[in-house]
């Protein structure tokens, strides 16, 4: 599967969390911004692969969420024409530093190509930046070869 279509996915998966909706574990409330907001550090990240919280000190809500979340991702992969293991890494660092909400989507693909696309706001939309003859487009994303 190319790479693209995984960060797509993923930043369609992450953005369910972000919306504070849940729709694509069923029904699921959470407010990820608003305890990466009160967090030590200002960010919660979670890694989807396994269902688990890696940085941040969230609630037990978010903590239970994080496990649906996990267990949800390889049916949403599929529904997306990918497999679970296409994916090395799926991390999501959100952040609301500064009253803004914020997202990071590092996603390392299984032959080990990784990339960290910044996100902004709700929904997540890519960041936006200036080039060089001064017109908005969307930033980037930074990707490089992991060694294995």
């Amino acid at each position: 599967m190319k790479h693209e279509r995984l960060c797509a996915i993923a930043h369609n998966f992450a953005d369910s969390m972000a919306s504070g909706l849940g729709f694509v574990v069923g029904y699921c409330q959470t407010d990820v911004f608003g305890e990466a907001a009160t967090t030590t550090g200002g960010v919660i990240e979670i890694d989807f692969l396994r269902g688990s919280v890696v940085r941040g000190r969230p609630s037990d809500q978010l903590k239970s969420a994080a496990v649906m979340f996990g267990q949800a991702f390889p049916a949403f992969c599929k529904k997306n024409g990918a497999e679970v293991t296409d994916f090395q890494s799926f991390l999501a660092a959100f952040d609301a530093i500064g009253g803004r909400c914020r997202a990071v989507l590092t996603v390392v693909d299984r032959n080990g190509r990784r990339s960290l696309t910044e996100y902004d706001g709700v929904p997540l939309k890519r960041l936006r930046v200036l080039d060089t003859l001064g017109r908005i487009r969307r930033k980037t994303r930074q990707i490089e070869k992991v060694s294995q």
